[in-house]
């Protein structure tokens, strides 16, 4: 499936959740949800550990939202725990859904995609090109960074430098580290900059893309079905 297709049908899902006001409207997005969970069941490890912290505070918050209606809402009591208790269960399977994406999908192919549909139209808008561009060098270059802090931090518990433990003097030794950060990833930019324009970056010629990663037939009929049900079950159920 094309990762823009994927990305759709996702948020798709995502929005009817949130719509679902009524019951059986509701009943029906958390079965394709819990079918969803279970079709996808190689991810399960990473779908319970990311989605762990979220099962304490939905119900958290649901608490406190029942508390605040229940001085402000001229609701009776047993519609204001309806009220939560639906809110509760809309947002859980919103976090089920939008997990399962995060783990299955990556950032880099749905740019990519959007890259092959642009080159695929022969869309030629300069400003999406290099914001995507943008896009693309921060998602790769992000994790060498966060490396790189964390090689540091190691290097100064083997050199015996003492690491603050409190959050304010843990912010203030960061702060005091970003300046030599920059200026380290300032000089990366440039070079990266150097070896794009020896590359022919912003001449006439397009950009091409590799992998292209196309947009099918397929992908369209899987992102209309997946519209056509989300008005069909809002207007009709």
């Amino acid at each position: 499936m094309n990762p823009l297709s994927r990305l759709f049908s996702y948020i798709l899902l995502s929005i009817s959740i949130l719509l679902s006001h009524e019951l059986p409207i509701l009943v029906l997005h958390i079965l394709l949800t819990l079918l969803l969970v279970l079709y996808k069941r190689q991810f399960w490890n990473k779908w319970k550990r990311q989605t762990r912290p979220y099962w304490i505070y939905l119900p958290l918050s649901g608490m406190i939202f029942f508390i605040i209606s229940i001085f402000i809402s001229a609701k009776p009591l047993d519609a204001i725990i309806l009220d939560v208790i639906l809110a509760t269960i809309r947002l859980s399977a919103t976090v089920s859904i939008m997990t399962l994406y995060i783990i299955e999908s990556q950032s880099h192919d749905t740019l990519l995609a959007v890259r092959g549909v642009m080159f695929s139209s022969g869309i030629k808008y300069q400003w999406l090109d290099r914001l995507l561009l943008y896009l693309e060098i921060t998602i790769r270059f992000f994790p060498s960074i966060k490396e790189h802090w964390s090689l540091t931090e190691k290097s100064q518990k083997a050199l015996n430098i003492k690491v603050q433990k409190s959050t304010l003097k843990r912010i203030t030794s960061i702060a005091k580290s970003i300046p030599d950060f920059l200026i380290i990833n300032l000089q990366k930019t440039e070079s990266i900059v150097q070896s794009m324009l020896m590359r022919g970056y912003g001449n006439n010629s397009r950009r091409s893309v590799y992998p292209h990663i196309k947009f099918k037939l397929f992908d369209s009929m899987i992102s209309m079905a997946t519209l056509f049900f989300v008005i069909g079950v809002h207007n009709f159920v």
